[in-house]
């Protein structure tokens, strides 16, 4: 039979901890990326409901090869016996262990809370930290917006980032370690500790005592039972977007939102591939009535007034703004979205941009104008800008880059903007791995196989992205591989190939690839084929040595990494050695073999 119970979050994140709940071997991998798993400590500290979860407390559990969750530490493997194993519940719990606990041994994301910034927040919102009603009403209306937390890469010593930069590592706010946090506070000012004790230690840090539903299947399940009920599972229940509640709110009116974007999208050719579901049109909207672009609050912002008088307008803005961003920075919106770096540019752009065609500009003024727009795109994802505090950094930057249109200054984050050798890491999925391919789309490059046209434009060959030195070749091709010292899914590892050629060049040296190259176009030609996706001599010469070590994966990535920053600097985009931390929120937040 299977049983109901209550149990608190606590218990459960405790207990898989130890090693004492764990997964079957045929459960998928993790997968959350870091986004998600900041939703869920959002949805803890407001107390949100997160789901019921499924437990197997049968004997038949043990011969499904229990293992212990990613980052859970060796403790967790080495725990003999296991007191249920979980069918439904591995992504929340894998995040709560890593809010709670942390990671251990394995590297990945950990979170903690910006004081610097709640701190700026609260004195924005005139907030006094005494009174305790203005306290709890500023907790409620903050969100990951005003990004008061933050992902960092895994570091042993988590607590020098408070006496650095003001961030508080999550697993500090729990009961466990309110001594660590007490004397931690020791050495900080006055303000500090008070941010700290009456805001984010009160208001701010994850509740896990909430009680949960748990589901437990008891000795009757057998093996063919287990595998039925988990082919069923249907744990894909989520809270109503933003825009589906506007789409109810103006049913009432007779305005079919829905349906009037699906028109916009076949009306307009760049704006279908540019908001997947409608909620940026509205954010334009409440940007053309002088309101907030907070997605979370459109519900609360746009009316019917609003938009039937904007709503044509904001479609028109963006189909504009997505046509410059496509003839003129690659990003291709008239045949795909997948080369968007960002599409929360897109709300301030259209602003922007279409502020800019009624300035009355000559030629020169205007093309001059269009570059600051360009440099603004290229910076926003070298920067990754948009990856939090989003709302904010878009009124912001409407009002900056008109600024600076007009003859101010270069926005200070623009300026400051830098590309470091973190880039070698970042992923082809990433805004900086998405800008690279927009880069390359731009230079119209050419097959080295074929000589056709290929990337995301409107009569380019059929193109798929493709591994320089592929995933698939490099484990048996690179004499001394080792997965962890040698990632092939890097954007500086990618380029455009016909789907023809990268299909032939899946299981192929470098060499081999660059060889028949040369043999269908010839030396100079191919030569220029590769260089036009920023592969240039010193790459091609990594590429056509034999038997090939890791070394030499990495000097070509270095080698690709100088043509990249060769090509930034049409942006006025500096590159610096500085190292520094590259977290990309929309990726896996653990790193799982």
């Amino acid at each position: 039979m299977s049983d109901t119970k209550a149990t608190s979050l606590k218990t459960i994140l405790k207990k898989a901890k130890s090693g004492e709940y764990k997964l079957p071997a045929f459960q998928r991998k993790w997968k959350w990326t870091t986004r998600q798993v900041m939703s869920l400590y959002e949805s803890l500290r407001l107390g949100y409901p997160i789901g019921s979860f499924l437990f197997l407390t049968s004997d038949e559990g043990q011969k499904l090869g229990p293992r212990a969750f990613h980052g859970a530490g060796q403790m967790a493997s080495g725990h003999p016996d296991s007191e249920s194993l979980v069918l439904d519940g591995q992504q929340r719990i894998t995040a709560g262990i890593s809010i709670y606990y942390g990671l251990h041994d394995v590297d990945g994301s950990e979170y903690y809370i910006d004081c610097r910034q709640v701190d700026t927040l609260l004195k924005e919102r005139k907030v006094n930290v005494d009174d305790e009603d203005q306290v709890k009403k500023f907790s409620k209306e903050l969100d990951l917006e005003d990004s008061y937390l933050v992902a960092k890469p895994r570091k042993l010593d988590r607590k020098a980032h408070f006496s650095k930069s003001g961030l508080l590592w999550t697993a500090l706010l729990t009961d466990e370690r309110a001594t660590e946090l007490d004397e931690l506070l020791d050495s900080a000012d006055k303000r500090r500790k008070d941010v700290v004790r009456k805001v984010v230690r009160a208001h701010l840090r994850p509740n896990a005592n909430i009680q949960v539903p748990v589901i437990e299947l008891g000795k009757e399940f057998d093996l063919a039972a287990i595998s039925k009920v988990f082919s069923t599972i249907n744990s894909s229940g989520k809270l109503l977007t933003p825009f589906e509640l506007v789409v109810a709110i103006l049913y009432p009116h007779d305005i079919r939102l829905e349906d009037d974007v699906e028109e916009f999208k076949s009306k307009f050719r760049y704006y279908g591939n540019m908001d997947k579901n409608g909620e940026i049109l509205l954010q334009v909207i409440a940007l053309l009535s002088g309101k907030s672009p907070k997605k979370a609050d459109l519900p609360k912002t746009i009316d019917p007034v609003m938009y039937k008088t904007h709503a044509e307008a904001a479609a028109t803005q963006l189909n504009s703004a997505g046509e410059f961003l496509s003839s003129s920075m690659g990003v291709g919106l008239d045949v795909t979205d997948k080369l968007i770096p960002y599409d929360a540019l897109f709300a301030p752009l259209a602003i922007v941009y279409d502020r800019l065609s009624k300035k009355g500009f000559k030629h020169a003024e205007m093309g001059v104008a269009k570059q600051k727009l360009r440099r603004w795109f290229v910076a926003s994802a070298i920067d990754q800008r948009y990856q939090e505090g989003v709302h904010n950094k878009q009124e912001n930057d409407i009002h900056e880059i008109e600024s600076w249109i007009d003859g101010g200054p270069v926005p200070k984050w623009i300026e400051s903007t830098v590309a470091t050798p973190a880039v070698k890491h970042a992923s082809p999925s990433g805004a900086i791995g998405k800008v690279f391919l927009c880069l390359i789309n731009s230079q119209q490059p050419k097959d080295p196989i074929q000589n056709s046209v290929i990337g995301f434009r409107d009569g380019a060959s059929s193109s798929q992205v493709h591994h320089v030195f592929p995933t698939r070749w490099a484990p048996k091709g690179i004499s001394d591989f080792k997965k962890d010292l040698m990632e092939t899914n890097v954007a500086l590892n990618t380029m455009f190939l016909s789907t023809e050629t990268n299909s032939d060049w899946l299981n192929f040296d470098p060499l081999t690839q660059i060889g028949q190259a040369e043999k269908a176009l010839g030396v100079s030609a191919a030569t220029s084929a590769f260089g036009s996706q920023m592969i240039g001599v010193s790459a091609l010469e990594c590429l056509r040595k034999p038997g090939k070590l890791i070394a030499d994966y990495d000097a070509f990535l270095e080698a690709r990494y100088r043509s990249f920053v060769d090509k930034l600097l049409e942006f006025d985009i500096q590159s610096s050695s500085k190292q520094s931390e590259l977290v990309e929120l929309d990726e896996p937040s653990i790193v799982e073999d």
